[in-house]
């Protein structure tokens, strides 16, 4: 049959018989929807209508900005052999990162790499064992002796300078060490050969920056990558060209081997570990959120209440599990499990575990000991909070029903909205049941936004778990909300929690909203003495659960003058 007939016999059919296909013409309309944007078309350019810079905004073109890195503080008089420079670069059109060292002119540079070959040669120890100050201490002795040994004519200048490049290519990561040692950047990106390594800096109106540093021959990058896979303990090949590791510090590390599947040349990514983490003060600061939210939270925290985290990649959900354990009580054993060491806990009363690999190329050659292995053993530890760096898996599972069995569960998910939050914890290869959902109490929605030409971080939704159905889906009070056009939280519901323990606590309504204020009264304080460091956050809160009276004792000393001053009352 013919294509021309076939259409002619379908045209008849809908004549005759136009009832049989009614639901299939309804179908078919197209459905027109108001509560979208339109797409414009451009109509005739306007040059009068291009807006003009505000004045008074900072432009990045203005920026120009320098600070040490090695050493990072350095005391007064002290040399200084590298520095940060960040500074708008007209022909590249963009902020460039320099990373600015000493000069090497011909005669440093032939000893240098002379005294680099001879240490080479004398080496008997593995820098991996050493702490830095220790491989630090030995290079320079060891320079020294050769520089004696070989009567090399030195300058005390040129013989400081072979010190640095030494300490940093032998002790260090060589030309990467000076962005290693600045605090301020999360991530170094290496994406191959003849390309800039880029710098994410915390920062929100730079955020990922071009640096001057990159590699151009390929065998040094790949060289490089082997020296990162040794620092992290494994090993990586041609056979075996994918790494996933930690540094002694604690970064994180995940790179490829040049190979058929790196088509640039060898990459890497650095995620930067910072010795001391995020507090809620600097939750504050960032804005990320407000007193009034963290109060609610740690009222959570303090009576065992579960809470997962939620965000995609770089949305900051460690740094805010991290800023959420410190509201735990310092008499309560914690338990902490990761597959990468990132929390940093001020309690005495906590076991934090790593995951490991197998030994070898592959986790088949034995030794390995998983997430999933951590966890089912941490119920013989009795502890009182789990907190789990991230859940993908099984581990999820095991995590849901150790909360079901009481124990209070603290950790991370990637889900950037409860939908998918959903799907993920339902659907393989977590696959919990209604009954295992309903065990968790809080989700925290947490996001990372482009807004104004940088970036911030926001917590778009605070939720209180009330059920779960497979046919109708989560049933959850959402407590606080995100305006982005104000970039403001509200209280957009009560909370269930709240009455919860109230009623589990014997305690009454007003009293527990006399707590929050108080805690809030605690938090604005600490912000406004800029008591950040972990160690001294955990200790002011480990106070107030002790000694509350003390702590709103120095509250009021310090703010209620500067509330007279400004002329507010309580």
């Amino acid at each position: 049959m013919s294509f021309q007939f076939t259409g002619l016999a379908e045209k008849l059919r809908r004549a005759k018989h136009p009832e049989l296909y009614e639901d299939d013409e309804e179908e078919e309309k197209e459905e027109v929807r108001d509560d979208g944007l339109e797409i414009p078309t451009p109509g005739t350019f306007r040059p009068e209508e291009i807006e003009e810079d505000d004045p008074n905004e900072d432009s990045l073109s203005d920026v120009d900005i320098t600070y040490p890195l090695v050493p990072e503080d350095p005391d007064k008089g002290e040399t200084v052999y590298a520095w940060a420079h960040i500074t708008w670069v007209e022909e590249e059109g963009e902020l460039i990162y320099k990373v600015i060292e000493p000069d090497l002119d011909p005669h440093t540079e032939r000893i240098l790499e002379k005294i680099r070959k001879l240490l080479e040669r004398s080496f008997d120890v593995d820098f991996t064992d050493l702490e830095t100050e220790e491989a630090e201490d030995y290079l320079s002795d060891k320079i020294d002796h050769i520089v004696d040994k070989y009567n090399i004519s030195l300058t005390e200048n040129q013989r400081e300078v072979i010190r640095y490049y030494a300490k940093r290519d032998f002790a260090g990561l060589g030309k990467l060490q000076p962005l290693m040692n600045d605090t301020e950047v999360e991530d170094i990106s290496c994406d191959g050969t003849d390309i800039p390594v880029y710098a994410y800096h915390r920062n929100p109106k730079f955020g990922s920056i071009k640096t001057n540093i990159e590699w151009n021959d390929p065998e040094e990058l790949d060289s490089f990558v082997m020296k990162l896979s040794q620092r992290c303990g494994r090993s990586i090949s041609v056979s075996n060209p994918l790494l996933d590791g930690s540094l002694p510090d604690g970064s994180r590390v995940q790179a490829t081997l040049a190979t058929d599947i790196a088509r640039k040349g060898s990459n890497f990514t650095i995620r930067r570990f910072t010795e001391d983490p995020l507090t809620p003060i600097h939750m504050m600061d960032f804005e990320t959120e407000n007193a009034q939210m963290m109060s609610y939270l740690w009222t959570l925290i303090e009576h065992e209440k579960s809470v997962l985290v939620c965000g995609t990649t770089g949305a900051g959900k460690t740094s805010q599990l991290n800023a959420l354990s410190l509201f735990i009580r310092p008499d309560k054993k914690i338990v902490s499990i990761e597959d990468t060491p990132e929390l940093r806990l001020p309690h005495d009363h906590w076991v934090p575990e790593v995951a490991r690999s197998g030994f070898g190329s592959s986790v088949e050659e034995g030794g390995e000991v998983s997430m999933d292995d951590l966890l089912k053993e941490s119920l013989r530890q009795r502890p009182e909070y789990i907190i789990v760096g991230e859940v993908r898996g099984e581990e999820a599972y095991i995590l849901f029903q150790q909360m079901a069995t009481g124990h209070t569960g603290l950790s991370t998910i990637h889900a950037d909205s409860l939908d998918m939050l959903m799907d993920r914890l339902t659907t393989n290869p977590i696959n919990l049941s209604p009954s295992l959902i309903e065990t968790l109490d809080a989700i925290v929605l947490i996001k990372r936004i482009r807004r104004n030409d940088k970036y911030i971080r926001r917590i778009t939704g605070i939720y209180e778990v009330e059920g779960y159905e497979k046919r109708t889906g989560i049933e959850a009070n959402k407590v606080f909300d995100w305006d982005a056009q104000t970039d403001n939280y509200e209280l957009v519901n009560n909370s269930v929690l709240l009455k919860d323990i109230v009623n589990e606590t014997g305690g009454n309504d007003e009293d527990l909203k006399k707590e929050l204020k108080n805690r809030q009264h605690v938090l604005n304080w600490m912000q406004e003495e800029q008591i950040k460091h972990y160690r001294d956050v955990g200790d002011v809160i480990s106070r107030y659960y002790s000694d509350p009276q003390s702590i709103l004792e120095d509250v009021g000393e310090s703010l209620n003058p500067r509330q007279n001053q400004l002329g507010l009352k309580d």
